[in-house]
């Protein structure tokens, strides 16, 4: 039989309802798979919690509830059943890889966000010694990150340098958050099994300055553990004095933890998160989960 025989091909309008069905159900299909295959292979770094983040942003602008992420996979296989149409092929085959195609082309074009890594609790604030602006300021002393350099001001440069000390160290202010992560019912594997399983996620968000930290990267900050809790300690950088901050803790045979706190500068707060334990395997909890930050 030679090749392509059994592809039955159809002239135009001997398409039925049942063909479309067909073909938008392989175009979902591939959809499907390229969600897959991505989730799988990237992680935590799949286009498709971005997308829910831009999707997210559009309902809270038009005043509507947080969008989970099955709503978002829903959408993505209804453009995938939907686009059979516009791009219009003839086989079932067809419509499967144009499907997965679409959605490749899409995940590539999407960013992935890793979140920001953990910062120290202690800035390096910059500080001047007293000064005067009534006469030349010879050898003023500049502490930056424990050197002293010394620099010379004419007069009237002096207030100038100290309100752009002043706007450096508001810009490089924290709040200082001790998390204590208690699972209740035990760890199953070692903290760094379980994180490059995928199966320990964390972040932190600032509604204020709008970003967001993965708590098991760290660019500074600390984390240890005792038994099973699990202690982290991080500078979150601040440009006011009060914020709201926002947690998510995902973990294997836990129920996903989303809790919020009010931080104050100058105020450290220890923030303890109980984990609960649940019987609903992780992938299910994150589909009806709303990924906002």
């Amino acid at each position: 039989m030679a090749y392509g025989v059994k592809r039955g091909l159809k002239t135009p309008g001997d398409f039925s309802i049942i063909d479309y069905l067909g073909l938008a159900l392989a175009g979902a299909s591939g959809i499907i798979a390229a969600l897959v295959t991505d989730y799988r292979q990237q992680g935590e770094a799949s286009a498709i919690y971005t997308i829910n983040q831009w999707v997210a942003g559009l309902s809270s602008f038009l005043g509507l509830t947080d969008v989970p992420l099955y709503v978002v996979v829903l959408g993505l296989v209804g453009i995938g059943a939907g686009s059979i149409f516009y791009f219009q092929p003839i086989t079932r085959q067809g419509a499967f890889a144009q499907g997965f195609g679409l959605l490749a082309v899409l995940m590539t074009a999407v960013p992935a966000d890793l979140a920001g890594g953990l910062q120290p609790v202690r800035s390096d604030i910059l500080e001047l010694e007293p000064i005067s602006t009534e006469a030349r300021l010879d050898d003023v002393r500049v502490q930056d990150r424990g050197l002293l350099k010394l620099a010379s001001y004419a007069p009237g440069e002096a207030r100038l340098i100290e309100a752009q000390t002043r706007t450096e160290q508001k810009r490089l202010n924290k709040y200082d958050v001790t998390l204590v992560i208690n699972f209740t019912d035990g760890l199953s594997k070692e903290v760094e099994t379980l994180i490059r399983q995928g199966a320990l996620r964390g972040r932190l968000h600032n509604s204020k300055t709008k970003r967001t930290y993965n708590l098991f990267r760290s660019a500074g900050g600390s984390i240890a553990r005792r038994g099973d809790t699990l202690i982290i300690r991080t500078g979150v950088p601040a440009n006011s004095t009060e914020a709201k901050l926002w947690v998510r803790i995902e973990c294997d045979k836990y129920k996903i933890e989303q809790q919020s706190i009010n931080v104050t500068l100058g105020s450290p707060v220890t923030w303890s998160i109980n984990m609960q334990p649940s019987s609903s395997p992780l992938f299910m909890q994150r589909l009806n989960q709303s990924y906002w930050f």
